[in-house]
């Protein structure tokens, strides 16, 4: 990172936030973020640090515009929403109603299948000719898309996939009778007064938008402008006050009815009866922990990330110039150093009361950590997500598990027929926190992985 850059971050107040936010800034080479604090429902901390554009040496400010990728995926949602209040959608709906192009293959497919992303339809983004730089037609994506298989039968498994949400937009066109675009504009945009809020176009420059920035071996390199072929799964373009609006809206229970909002922050209820922490657009809270919605964002050049806690009435958001950095990971961060009651509990080591199913889950996750998942201790709906192409394309956190020092078990709850387990899991000088729901069958149904952080930032 250029030392002009550093120099910049260095004069901002120091305190947690900001020593947190800057030690991410130099440890992954962004040029600059800005985030907004909002407590109460009032705006409590508002920055912009380091540069909107490094080689013209313009320094970032609170109202720089940056792309927010799938944080457009809950305007997405919203819309939908709003015309199922209006009676032109139902979510069980199937979605040839409004799709007449789809393969007959996705014929079971229910709206609400895309909203929670249990459809089973893979993700268009690694396919050559319809990626997130290319430039083509509906039709070049039914083509591309629709001779795929079907990953799994819809609500048997859960995997995020854009194209959920690219459908979602055309559905959106067909029930309203008019584009996407401008449905979110006249129904969303305008009445929450968020002026400053666009899609991106191909080759439309957008005034005040930050330079993004791609990570090639921890430098960033002015990237490309992406295509935005699909406006509804990620093409957003906004700035911190807009999404401030847009927060106080979800507060303040505008555009929809509550029972809608409801619906949207529901868990993905799968066929096999659990549910998945993901509503529409928003990853939830694990059950039995306090009641969170937030969602990163990603595009060619630029991040995103916004956490919601309504029982601590906090909302952290953030923007960033550089591709990749973990949105609602540095917003959950922020929240907490914000507000320590936030934390996570510190892990506490208990008695291990069945070493034999702690050994099993130990296996399978060293076989998921090897990227040679063991089918026959997982169950169904973790083991087809596995084999998918987003899976290779990005396999994810569990690599760090390939060589295990220690597992220390920290508890069991009851979940239904299936048991809560947390162990702590450490690789080296790294620890993390695993947390295993597993099923009366003795398999492995839902994990989740999460670096452990010091006292000072934990989660």
């Amino acid at each position: 990172m250029p030392a002009i850059l550093l120099g910049q971050i260095a004069m901002a107040q120091a305190d947690g936030v900001d020593d947190y936010v800057k030690s991410e800034m130099v440890r992954l080479q962004i040029p600059a973020v800005a985030f907004a604090i909002v407590k109460n429902g009032r705006v409590v901390r508002e920055e912009a640090l380091g540069y909107a554009d490094v080689a013209l040496k313009r320094k970032a400010k609170v109202d720089d515009l940056y792309e927010i990728g799938s944080l457009t995926k809950q305007f997405t949602s919203m819309a939908v929403m709003m015309l199922v209040e209006r009676k032109k959608i139902a979510l069980e709906d199937p979605i040839s109603k409004y799709l007449k192009d789809i393969p007959s293959s996705w014929g079971s497919i229910r709206v609400r299948n895309l909203l929670y992303q249990d459809s089973g339809i893979p993700e268009y983004v690694y396919l050559p000719g319809v990626g997130l730089l290319d430039n083509f037609t509906r039709p070049k994506f039914m083509e591309t898309v629709g001779k795929l298989p079907l990953e799994f039968r819809a609500g048997d498994a859960w995997s995020y996939s854009n194209t959920n949400y690219a459908l979602l937009g055309w559905i959106v066109e067909a029930a309203a009778k008019e584009p996407y675009t401008k449905f979110v504009e006249e129904n969303i945009l305008r009445p929450l007064a968020m002026t400053h809020t666009t899609f991106a176009e191909r080759g439309v420059d957008i005034p005040g938008l930050a330079r993004g920035y791609v990570s090639r071996r921890r430098v960033p390199t002015p990237g490309p402008r992406g295509a935005a072929s699909i406006k509804s799964d990620g093409a957003l373009v906004t700035d911190l006050d807009d999404m401030v609006k847009w927060d106080a809206a979800l507060t303040n229970l505008r555009l929809v009815t509550r029972t809608s909002y409801q619906t949207i922050w529901t868990r993905a209820k799968l066929n096999s009866g659990r549910s998945h922490n993901y509503g529409m657009g928003w990853y939830l809270n694990q059950l039995g922990t306090k009641e969170y919605m937030g969602h990163s964002g990603s595009s060619a050049g630029y991040s995103a990330g916004i956490s919601r806690y309504p029982g601590a009435k906090l909302t952290v958001v953030m923007l960033a110039n550089l591709y990749p950095v973990g949105g609602e990971a540095m917003t959950k961060r922020i929240a907490v150093l914000f507000d320590p009651t936030l934390r996570t509990p510190p892990f506490a080591s208990v008695t291990d009361p069945n070493p034999k199913r702690t050994e099993r889950v130990k296996r399978a996750i060293q076989a998921i950590a090897a990227d040679n998942p063991d089918e026959t201790l997982l169950e169904p709906e973790f083991a087809i997500p596995m084999r998918n192409r987003r899976r290779t394309a990005a396999p994810g956190a569990w690599r760090q598990l390939r060589t295990v020092d220690s597992f220390t078990f920290g508890g069991a709850k009851q979940q239904g027929t299936d048991t809560f387990l947390t162990y702590r899991v450490s690789v080296g000088p790294k620890s993390f926190i695993v947390n295993i729901l597993w099923s009366a069958g003795n398999k492995l149904a839902q994990a989740t992985i999460t670096p452990e952080a010091s006292p000072k930032h934990n989660l």
